[in-house]
């Protein structure tokens, strides 16, 4: 009977434990990525992915910039 109650009690510490690891994963993520929002640095990679925010500066680039919207 003791040993059936240790094993449930080590049971229960490696349970807390990895769960303690992924709470902490996940909190350090959300700081990372606040950080890279008030930073700036979040808009920058989201402003460089957008279709949209192609200047047309040249007839070449105007009509990629037309293809692409019309892909999407």
């Amino acid at each position: 009977m003791h040993d059936v109650l240790r094993e449930e009690s080590a049971q229960s510490t490696v349970e807390y434990a990895i769960v303690t690891v992924a709470l902490l994963s996940i909190m350090l993520a959300i700081a990372g990525l606040w950080r890279a929002g008030a930073d700036g640095r979040l808009a920058a990679l989201v402003e460089r992915a957008a279709s949209h925010g192609v200047a047309p500066s040249s007839v070449i680039d105007a009509a990629t910039g037309a293809k692409d919207i019309a892909l999407y």
